[in-house]
């Protein structure tokens, strides 16, 4: 079950596009603009580090973020709770 954001709904509909692909070493998941406004963002979650990249046109090059899985885990708790510091036992 995915992050629901009922208050962001009217903002960006209910549409939600992605892709999961499984690989040997990874997960691959691709989040898609289904506007086409935006440059697809792609998570690459190996056995060590998750990898975000996004394609920039200015830079003509895909722009990246390594995080370790905690960090990724908490992104994904922060997204969930409304503005104020946090906690998270893990």
């Amino acid at each position: 079950m995915g992050i629901v954001f009922p208050c962001l709904r009217h903002l960006y509909g209910e549409n939600k596009i992605f892709t999961n692909e499984f690989e040997f070493d990874e997960t691959i998941t691709t989040i898609l603009d289904d506007k086409g406004e935006h440059e697809d963002v792609q998570f690459s979650i190996g056995d060590n580090e998750v990898w975000i990249r996004q394609w920039c046109e200015t830079l003509g090059r895909h722009e990246f973020i390594c995080m370790s899985h905690k960090m990724f885990y908490e992104m994904q708790e922060a997204l969930k709770h409304p503005a104020g510091l946090y906690y998270v036992k893990t």
